[in-house]
């Protein structure tokens, strides 16, 4: 029995002193169990702490994508939103553009019927004979045909001004209305026929300032035909009756390039 209990009190003295021994061991025991506890409390508030750092930064970087993406979106919506106003204000350009050019052609289709009427007045007169050919002649019936010839309508002014020359041969304008007659039959390069008008000048209206560029635009008509010795005798003549003429020298250089 001492035995035992010697062997059970050095075992017990192994062992911290329990509940009705010395309790000088007890306060130790506690703080150490409660230290544990601590320990694993901060251990897992810690763990808990770092997985929401972490949860938090993986949101902040998603939100800070999120955040790139709209702003792209956002500038691509202002690029289109530009160019949309850019082709707006080119509509409008066009628009009043396309405006301007029907006002303008409204413009020119009145003047057109205008002038239509006008002429058609004034060659119902020279066809009748009667007081409208005499209240338009000459410069009306001159200013048409000479419109026709600046226009490139020749064959008009060709009516025009041979219906000027046939009613009033002793006008102020029928010696130039007789130029333009030679003048439209150049110009459809008919130059027989340019050859002659440009004759009737000189045979008409000798006295025209209009004579000498008849001659100089005859020889022109006649080499075209290669008539090259009458070509010659009409740029002559040009030289010897108007040796001052602005047409002179270009006559004396086509005779030496002509010998």
């Amino acid at each position: 029995m001492t035995r035992d209990l010697g062997q059970k009190g050095t075992f017990m003295g192994t062992l911290p002193a329990a509940a009705g021994d010395d309790g000088s061991h007890a306060p130790v025991i506690v703080s150490r169990f409660l230290g544990l506890i601590l320990l694993g409390t901060i251990a897992g508030v810690g763990l808990g702490l770092q997985g929401c750092t972490l949860a938090t930064q993986a949101d902040i970087l998603r939100l800070d994508d999120d955040l790139n993406q709209l702003r792209k979106k956002q500038a691509d919506v202002l690029t289109k939103m530009g160019d949309l106003s850019g082709n707006l204000e080119g509509l409008n350009s066009q628009l009043e553009s396309s405006q301007q050019r029907m006002g303008t052609l409204t413009q020119k289709m009145d003047d057109l019927q205008a002038d239509l009427a006008h002429r058609m007045q004034v060659l119902s007169g020279q066809v009748t004979g009667t007081s409208s050919a005499t209240q338009n002649a000459p410069g009306d019936i001159y200013r048409l045909a000479y419109n026709d010839y600046t226009a490139g309508k020749f064959d008009l002014a060709l009516v025009g001004f041979r219906n000027f020359v046939s009613q009033f041969p002793h006008a102020d304008l029928s010696a130039q209305a007789q130029f333009y007659i030679g003048e439209s039959e150049f110009a459809r390069k008919n130059w027989p026929e340019a050859a002659r008008e440009y004759e009737k000048v000189s045979q008409n209206y000798a006295k025209s300032d209009f004579r000498p560029k008849a001659l100089y635009k005859r020889a022109l008509a006649l080499q075209a035909l290669n008539k090259t010795a009458e070509a010659r005798a009409a740029l002559k003549q040009l030289v010897n009756d108007y040796p001052r003429h602005e047409l002179a020298k270009s006559a004396h250089d086509l005779l030496k390039d002509s010998e």
